[in-house]
């Protein structure tokens, strides 16, 4: 008979439920039922009677009777649906999940098997999201969940605790009307498994207990053994490399936006971050998934917490340098990888969704790859050509060291057939190897390998910079040319626009950077580019009082450019990138300016305020500048009487403080200080005659600086750096 395959209960609901996928707003009577699954109509009365108190089905109030799913039922998976990949890799473990739950008498016993983050405790949480959805427990029933790790070496107090002493009835009796998960029982001693194991069998009618989720790690084979003939659902949750790609894209963005709503602010990252998340090595499964991202985001928004409406930018540095390593395992899953994250894009995370833009990010042949934690070794930089090929980079530096004797030039062969995280290793073994301490220059000839030796920089702290030669690949190019060309003179303009490509002629960029405020920068960048003093460069203005952010913000501008100077207040001394002070510039007569930008030397001339004050009157908009430069003047020869300065950070103060006026009266924010409390109070002294100095320009201009304010004036009169 077809029942003897399945229950008339189970069947004749499964009937209900596929006609209601078909006639959602009719229902099914049960001699229809009768009649199509060829019973008797009492026993289908009886079944749908048992369907109708579990609350699976409901009936009509018209005649003849009908029967349909209940709201809770009609979408089964319901709760499931929130676990990334219940249709996919979660499939069977979500069918069991089920199972357990509609179980008669109160659902079947539950073990959840995982490593250790793969998802077991939020697979208990869907579960007991299930049984309300679907009215097997009630939405006021207790879901009493403990970690087995909490517990001490006592097992009397800890099977007390669990299932009572006599007084105290236990958590067992906490959620004798719900759901009781104990979490990672392997932590539990083997007596007090083998009592709470005692406890289920003593109890027949499952009745007179709550359901019980039980977890267990995958490597805990003789827990999993003594407890699988006791609970009879065991759902094993697959591990992260076990999942398709696809779904760790989704888990992914579930986090991402996930901060994004926590955060209130949309955060973005590159296609190249976004390959290294897919595809690093997660030591605790999900759990390290959405770790790594909670805590890039803690540090993008440390980083940004001024510009409350912009957006958290991730960089591959917010990171540990474990994900970094996901690049190595790139090549073997290339082709599922592009199909998902694209080349040159940006990714965009907001609440409701994911947004993909087109980067704007420049190619780069040439990189820098992270600034050095310093050493005191010999301050000797050495020379490494990285190669794929036989004795390609050993051939290069012994030719070299055959000629200098310099002793400084090294050389790594890697052979094609080598796996990546072979080479990983080798390359990081030859850069511990041969640094000196001032650092290594790498020549290497794929875009892998300039991954691999951005991530060795940063995890050893060797100071690294890589240019990419890639002479091999030029070489098969050509000599793929010459076989098909019909003349030499083909082959010579292929090579001839290959080289020309390579070693194209960079974009220029000079950077005008100030530490408390963009204005000052921005004033800069339109004082050169009024007086038309760098036609052949891109002036870019940097508001950055964190060293290891502008530090990472030169680097991505040196990918695609070479930066010709920075032009400010102070000298960051970073990147050994050219510095000329803003005082010099401003002394220097206009026509000079295109040759002190070009060589930065020219003999120091007393800057010109007249000069300075008539082009910023280009740009205030909100106050008289005439006004403004003799409560400036007054104010910076006061302040010079009591604290002697230098010209450039004269220069830089009353440039910062014309800026402050003219943002605050046009009502604009001021620029808070992450550090004020910490400056005010060591500098109280200056603060207080700061105070006084600056009491007649608040009144001429009907202002108060914010303490904000005070403190940015703090820091640049004492040169304080972050």
């Amino acid at each position: 008979m077809r029942n003897h395959m399945k229950g008339n209960r189970e069947q004749i609901y499964e009937f209900v439920k596929l006609h209601s996928s078909v006639n959602a707003n009719h229902g099914i009577s049960t001699n229809e039922i009768a009649e199509a699954l060829g019973m008797q109509r009492t026993n289908v009365s009886t079944a749908l009677g048992e369907l109708l108190r579990e609350g699976r089905v409901k009936k009509s109030s018209s005649r003849p009777v009908l029967y349909s799913l209940t709201e809770a039922f009609a979408d089964e998976e319901g709760a499931f649906r929130e676990l990334v990949g219940y249709d996919g890799s979660l499939k069977y473990a979500v069918q069991l999940a089920r199972a357990a739950l509609l179980y008669p008498h109160r659902g079947l016993n539950v073990l959840l098997i995982g490593r250790e983050g793969s998802g077991r405790k939020y697979m208990a949480e869907v579960m007991h999201k299930a049984a309300v959805q679907q009215g097997l427990v009630a939405e006021q029933a207790p879901f009493v969940m403990c970690d087995c790790m909490d517990f001490g070496a006592d097992d009397a107090a800890t099977i007390a605790e669990l299932l009572g002493d006599g007084v105290q009835g236990g958590m067992l009796a906490e959620a004798a009307t719900g759901i009781l998960f104990l979490h990672k029982v392997q932590f539990l001693s083997v007596n007090v498994r083998r009592k709470l194991l005692r406890c289920f069998v003593e109890a027949e009618d499952a009745r007179e207990l709550p359901m019980i989720f039980l977890s267990c790690d995958d490597k805990a084979l003789d827990v999993i053994s003594l407890l699988e003939d006791h609970v009879l659902a065991e759902i094993r949750l697959p591990s992260l490399t076990e999942r398709p790609l696809p779904e760790r894209r989704k888990l992914l963005e579930h986090f991402l936006v996930a901060e994004a709503c926590r955060t209130k602010r949309t955060i973005t990252l590159e296609s190249e971050v976004l390959t290294c998340l897919m595809l690093f090595p997660c030591e605790k499964e999900i759990l390290t998934l959405k770790t790594q991202i909670r805590k890039a985001c803690m540090n993008a928004y440390l980083r940004d917490y001024m510009d409350h409406e912009g957006e958290l930018h991730l960089y591959i540095s917010d990171f540990d340098p474990s994900v970094r390593k996901g690049f190595l395992n790139y090549r073997a899953d290339k082709e599922a990888v592009d199909a998902l994250v694209k080349p040159q894009m940006c990714y965009s995370y907001q609440e409701g969704g994911v947004t993909v833009l087109v980067s704007e990010m420049p190619p780069a042949e040439e990189t820098q790859v992270s600034e050095p934690q310093i050493r005191t070794d010999e301050p000797s930089p050495v020379l490494l050509f990285v190669f794929y090929g036989q004795g390609v980079a050993r051939a290069l530096a012994d030719t070299i060291e055959e000629q200098l004797h310099r002793g400084n030039v090294y050389a790594v062969d890697i052979p094609y057939e080598q796996k990546d995280e072979q080479t990983y290793e080798l390359l990081r073994q030859k850069l511990l190897a041969i640094d000196r301490g001032a650092g290594v220059l790498a020549v290497y000839d794929q875009k892998v390998l300039q991954q691999m030796l951005y991530t060795i920089s940063c995890e050893t702290g060797i100071q690294l910079r890589a240019v990419a030669l890639p002479v091999t690949r030029f070489g098969m190019e050509w000599s793929k040319g010459a076989a098909i060309a019909d003349g030499v003179d083909r082959v010579y303009r292929m090579v001839a626009e290959s080289l020309g490509a390579l070693w194209h002629s960079p974009k220029k960029v000079i950077v005008t950077l100030c530490t408390t405020s963009e204005g000052v920068a921005l004033q800069m960048k339109q004082y050169l580019i009024q007086h038309k003093a760098c036609t052949d460069a891109e002036v870019i203005a940097l508001s950055l009082s964190d060293r290891n952010l502008l530090r990472e913000k030169l680097l991505e501008l040196m990918q695609g450019a070479v930066i010709l100077c920075i032009i400010g207040t102070y000298d960051p001394d970073i990147l050994a990138i050219p510095f000329l002070s803003a005082a010099d510039v401003l002394a220097a007569p206009v026509e000079h300016l295109p040759e002190l930008l070009r060589t930065q030397r020219m003999e120091k001339a007393e800057v010109d305020f007249d000069e300075m004050f008539r082009c910023l009157g280009d740009h205030l908009e909100y106050v008289d500048i005439g006004r403004l430069k003799e409560a400036l003047m007054e104010l910076a020869e006061q302040i010079e009487g009591k604290y002697p300065m230098s010209q450039d950070t004269k220069t830089g103060l009353v440039m910062h403080i014309a800026c402050a006026v003219n943002r605050i009266a046009g009502r604009g924010a001021s620029i808070e200080n992450p550090h004020r409390e910490e400056i005010v109070q060591k500098y109280h002294g200056v603060y207080r005659d700061l105070r006084k100095y600056v009491a007649p320009v608040e009144r001429k201009f009907h202002m108060i600086f914010s303490d904000d304010e005070m403190a940015n004036i703090i820091s640049i009169l004492m040169q304080i750096q972050e």
